[in-house]
């Protein structure tokens, strides 16, 4: 199997070529060599290239900055997901597109699955919700993945900011009134290659089980690396942001579960294995 990796440069993307390329044909385009929101250039190398499917990792995820800077939120999550669907279709190759929890707007009680209402609350969040529309009406053989509080060996994130936080404050003052369900980027790419392996199309959630909040995931983190920095619990109104997050935003994987296909394991587990195998990396890289 042939799969083109767009946005390869991206925490996520990144790991897709590292951990699939041993299995199957990857070849990996980064943002500066394969613009998705120029529809031209992107048409005419996916059918140079021909894979059997497309997999678009290129995302504006910047949450607070999409808030002033909406158009080019729009441009690469709306418009460069329409662009990637449509070459794929011309082609007859499936899309894989990335979401988010951040399409629901938090006032759940118990885990979202995929056929919740959405209601999303700030820019980012329509954006990517714009994103899937578009690649379902350009693409009718897709597979949309929503994801959640991502995290992984590289790239900016969570666990990251973290540790570089413990190393320069004297506590830390972490959210507690917003819970989620975070993942390790590694599990959504073993769960993706389930996926496609499968032939599963329409839209899934991709999320590590359990539930946290950012204080608790702070919390989790600090103690398993032994560290002693305090963690503080603060509220979202004591921490004021551009965007509106969402209160609640725990995903829950019912498609997968329904076809015996669901690899996701708990969020703790896969919190120990990435702390464990990439601490230098997540420390210093």
């Amino acid at each position: 199997m042939r799969l083109l990796v767009v946005g390869a440069d991206g925490q996520l993307g990144s790991d897709v070529v590292r951990l699939l390329s041993p299995t199957v044909e990857v070849t990996a385009r980064v943002m500066d060599e394969l613009d998705v929101t120029d529809r031209v250039s992107l048409r005419q190398e996916v059918e140079a290239l021909h894979p059997e499917v497309v997999v678009n990792c290129a995302a504006w995820t910047a949450v607070d900055r999409a808030e002033t800077e909406r158009d080019a939120a729009y441009r690469v999550n709306v418009l460069g997901a329409r662009n990637v669907a449509q070459a794929a279709c011309r082609i007859g190759a499936r899309v894989v597109y990335f979401s988010t929890d951040y399409v629901f707007d938090g006032t759940a009680t118990e885990p979202y699955d995929e056929d919740a209402p959405t209601g999303p609350l700030s820019v980012y969040g329509r954006t990517k919700l714009q994103g899937e529309q578009a690649t379902r009406e350009a693409n009718p053989d897709h597979l949309i993945l929503r994801l959640a509080w991502l995290y992984g060996r590289s790239g900016h994130n969570f666990v990251r900011t973290i540790l570089r936080l413990a190393d320069e404050k004297d506590e830390l003052r972490i959210v507690d009134d917003q819970v989620g369900s975070p993942t390790f980027t590694e599990d959504v790419v073993h769960q993706l290659w389930t996926a496609i392996e499968d032939g599963c199309s329409g839209t899934y959630h991709c999320v590590n089980t359990g539930q946290a909040s950012w204080y608790a995931f702070a919390t989790y983190i600090v103690r398993r690396l032994g560290l002693t920095i305090p963690v503080i619990p603060i509220q979202t109104v004591n921490y004021p942001a551009p965007a509106r997050r969402p209160a609640y935003s725990v995903l829950a994987d019912r498609k997968f579960e329904l076809e015996q296909l669901n690899g996701m394991r708990p969020w703790e587990d896969a919190l120990d294995d990435c702390l464990l195998r990439y601490r230098e990396v997540l420390f210093h890289g």
